[in-house]
């Protein structure tokens, strides 16, 4: 049988003293005597007392803890983010904590409601996929919040996240250049979040400044990790002769599609460019080294996480949507 947790009950009873008592000295509470308090700490040492530091955060009228829910940590991307964001809270004297959604609504929807219980200070969010309901959940929710890396409403959420559309303009312009004439194909993310979206739309304005209309089957949508993009870019080299380009949405789907246009006998950059984007720690490792569109990873969690300390102190924020530069690295692969 498991050995029963000491609780401030059994150490009140030990020492004649109410639970109050044991409580605020055990809290540091100015009105408690210091020979109180050095007797309730020695009690409670020698009884093998843990606190409860979530009980206590469930008790406090404001609390200190954070949520970070992402939507998938596995990803590279994530590391740098998390990182600042972290250091960014803790300098303000919050706590946080990390729950990733494996992009399901249905997981999301989950540790949203163990949020509200665990009376949480805030959160930030990167929403995951089929998150339609979303919006009037964390309304509901009563607690302050702030979308990154991805949002639902442009206009009105409070987000921190990358120029996309830009960033997609960036790669699709570069590779126009680099390639001049050769067919600039696209494989792009998860349809129904906001980088895929807007990604896809500075490809586009790309093709269009530059007066060339976007054919048929450029466009390879929906793809969901690296073995998605390895099934794809075999398909673009069954489909397409070289010379031709690929932009990619991600690092890591660049990664999937000049595995399989190498296994096939392509070569990069001489049959096949290719540009990602994200600028991972692997993208300059990898040979060839990837061209690739950075993301201010380390900025969009810090500003992520100023932004949510504003709102929990009961401040506005200086802006309420922040879109933050990406920059084009030149590597080998285009």
């Amino acid at each position: 049988m498991a050995k029963r947790s000491v609780t401030i009950r059994d150490i009140a009873e030990k020492l004649n003293v109410s639970t109050t008592t044991v409580s605020k000295a055990l809290n540091g509470a100015s009105d408690i005597s210091g020979r109180t308090k050095r007797l309730v700490f020695r009690q409670a040492a020698e009884m093998g007392y843990v606190p409860n530091i979530l009980a206590a955060n469930l008790r406090r009228s404001r609390a200190s803890l954070v949520a970070l829910v992402l939507s998938d940590v596995s990803k590279p991307y994530f590391a740098r983010v998390i990182a600042s964001c972290e250091a960014a809270l803790e300098s303000a004297g919050y706590t946080a904590m990390t729950f990733s959604s494996m992009e399901s609504a249905q997981r999301e929807s989950m540790f949203l409601h163990t949020i509200v219980s665990m009376n949480m200070a805030g959160m930030i969010i990167d929403p995951a996929q089929e998150s339609d309901g979303i919006p009037d959940t964390l309304k509901q929710m009563g607690i302050p919040y702030v979308f990154s890396n991805r949002y639902l409403d442009a206009a009105n959420d409070c987000y921190v996240a990358a120029d996309n559309v830009r960033a997609g303009y960036l790669a699709t312009e570069y590779l126009l250049k680099r390639r001049p004439g050769a067919p600039v194909l696209c494989l792009n993310g998860p349809d129904r979040i906001s980088p895929t979206v807007t990604r896809l739309k500075g490809y586009k304005e790309a093709l269009k400044d530059a007066d060339i209309r976007e054919e048929p089957g450029w466009i390879f949508s929906n793809c969901f990790g690296l073995a998605d993009a390895y099934t794809m870019g075999r398909r673009m080299a069954e489909a397409f002769h070289p010379p031709f380009s690929v932009f990619c949405h991600t690092d890591q789907f660049a990664i999937g599609v000049m595995r399989a246009l190498r296994d096939v006998g392509l070569r990069i950059p001489e049959d096949v460019s290719i540009v990602g984007i994200d600028d991972i720690d692997t993208a300059r490792y990898i040979h060839p080294a990837l061209t690739t569109v950075a993301l201010p990873k380390e900025e969009i969690g810090r500003k992520s996480a100023e932004m949510l300390i504003a709102l929990m102190q009961g401040r506005e924020p200086e802006q309420r949507q922040i879109l933050l530069e990406p920059k084009l690295v030149i590597r080998e692969s285009a």
